[in-house]
This record gives structure tokens, C-alpha cells and sequence, in this order.
């Protein structure tokens, strides 16, 4: 019957979306347009290990390592979202990291001082990206191949991670300047801001915190958004910016802001499928992982 094909049809569909490694939930994936808390809930294996990069509370790096024990695997630097605000803190990307991790690469999720707590937002969330990404050529560790690391955020965290690609472009009179900087082979952006000054003349809710991070509007703070938006700084290395086109709370018109950036548009995604370990983007993300890791 056309029933029982559709049933069969949706079996195989949903096979096929599950990855070969064992992943930490059973649950299937059901539908299009997860919401938060339903990422939230995923059970995850913890870090292997949490470095800090500084005095705060909120400085700290945590590690996933492999689950073959690959020497030297590449790395991939994880930044969080949640409108920059104190509210959101990284435990909702562990379900994410840990499934990144069972692929064979090492997770590096970067922890940081956020909008609402003591230095956070500016200029004090971007040192923090800064700190934590220079922390991974200061202290080669063998486990870690920092040669081949992709930073990857997730919308706030995207406008970070793709800030973090860009901030060998600023120069010494600049206040987020740093001599040096660790720079990344590529970058992937899950929803990513990429375009703060548009952004911040928003009405969503995540939009008016763009203000709170940046201490003004861009009429009021120019010279902070030149620093600090990816759409002005830019970046000299390979970026891919992953969107669904449903997203609701980061307009899809964000990931056409970066000029050189490759943009691929999930149909019926919402902003949340982009990090659930077991939505369709999952293996999209997990191909440009592999691609760009080994260049």
C-alpha cells in the first residue's frame, strides 16, 4: 500500500541519515526546526579534560580527544552560541562536541566571559576567543595537530569563530590587536553573525544584545564594529557558512555578508538542526570538517 511505501521510504530515510560511529543518543531525529531545549537534553559524553586560559570562572577550554586515539588528530577549536549572553554556557554544544570528537577529530570548546557577567562583552569576550585560540600554539600537546584546526561556531559563536579568523587583519592601533595571533587553517560557520553592524539594527530579541556586547549602536561605536565584524575585517582563509534557510532568529541574508565565504543553504533547517548531532547538517558539517582539516 502507498502507506506502508511512505513508512518504508521514511526508514530508510532516517538510516540513511545516521552516522556509521556510535553516537551517544538513540533517539532518532525527527523532524525539521528542533527547538533549544531539545538540544539541551542530549545525553554526551563529558571532556576528557578542561583547560583554563585565565583567572575567571568562565576561562576555560574543554577537551575531547578522539575516541581511536589518533596522534596528532586535527582540531577542531568550538565556539558556542546564545547571543553572547551569560545565560547560555557551553554545556548545550557538549552533544555536538562529543559527536565531532567520534569522528576522529580533537574538540577544542572554547568557554568565555559573556554579556551580563563581569568582563564580558566588550572589549572582554573577544580577548577571551583570542586567549583561548593563541592557547592552542603555546603548549603544543602531541594529541593535538594545531596545524590542521578549523574553528567552527554556532550563531553568536559564529560571528567569534569568524572573528577568529580574521583578527590577523587588524593593526597595532586597534584596541582587539595582538602580536601574533593564531590563525586557524579554516573556519565553518553554523548560522553565524556574520555582518554585526546589519544585525544590530534588529528587533529580535538576540539582535538587541549585538548593542549590550558592543557597548552602542554602530553610529555610536564605529570603530568597535570595524574591529570586531567579520563582514568588515574579512579573512584570508577558506570559510564555509552553514544556514537553514528557516532560521528565525539569524536571517538567512547573513551568510551571503562575507564576500569570500562559500554559503550552503539547508532547506526547511531552523537555527538549532545546525548543532543536533543527528539532523541532516550534521554530515554536511562533518564532510567540511574532513575537507578542510586536511588541505
Amino acid at each position: 500500500s502507498m502507506k506502508r511505501s511512505a513508512i518504508i521510504l521514511a526508514t530508510v530515510y532516517l538510516c540513511a541519515l545516521t552516522p556509521a560511529t556510535s553516537m551517544p543518543d538513540t533517539t532518532k531525529y525527527v523532524s525539521w526546526q528542533q527547538p533549544f531545549s531539545e538540544v539541551e537534553s542530549l545525553d554526551y559524553r563529558e571532556a576528557d579534560q578542561r583547560i583554563p586560559y585565565g583567572p575567571s570562572t568562565q576561562q576555560f577550554v574543554d577537551v575531547w580527544y578522539p575516541g581511536n586515539d589518533i596522534a596528532a588528530a586535527p582540531v577542531i577549536a568550538l565556539i558556542h552560541g546564545g547571543c553572547w549572553l551569560a545565560d547560555y554556557d557551553i554545556s548545550h554544544i557538549g552533544p555536538l562536541a562529543n559527536a565531532i570528537a567520534e569522528q576522529g577529530f580533537a574538540v577544542w570548546a572554547i568557554e568565555y566571559r559573556r554579556v551580563g557577567q563581569d568582563g564580558g562583552g566588550w572589549p572582554g569576550t573577544f580577548h577571551d576567543i583570542a586567549s583561548a585560540m593563541d592557547r592552542l600554539s603555546m603548549k603544543p600537546d602531541p594529541r593535538l595537530d594545531a596545524t590542521r584546526t578549523v574553528v567552527v561556531g554556532h550563531s553568536a559563536g559564529g560571528h567569534l569563530a569568524l572573528w577568529a579568523a580574521g583578527r590577523d587583519r587588524l593593526s597595532e592601533d586597534q584596541e582587539l590587536y595582538r602580536k601574533a595571533p593564531f590563525l586557524p587553517a579554516a573556519a565553518v560557520g553554523l548560522a553565524a553573525i556574520t555582518d554585526l553592524e546589519s544585525y544590530a539594527t534588529g528587533g529580535n530579541s538576540c539582535q538587541q544584545v549585538t548593542v549590550k556586547l558592543m557597548g552602542g549602536l554602530p553610529t555610536e561605536q564605529p570603530e568597535r564594529y570595524d574591529q570586531a565584524s567579520p563582514a568588515t575585517l574579512g579573512t584570508d582563509i577558506p570559510v564555509v557558512l552553514v544556514q537553514g534557510d528557516t532560521d528565525g532568529i539569524v536571517p538567512p541574508a547573513q551568510a551571503e555578508r562575507l564576500a569570500q565565504a562559500r554559503s550552503v543553504m539547508i532547506e526547511e533547517a531552523g537555527h538549532f538542526d545546525l548543532i543536533h548531532p543527528r539532523s541532516p547538517a550534521f554530515g554536511e558539517l562533518v564532510r567540511y570538517l574532513q575537507e578542510m582539516s586536511n588541505p
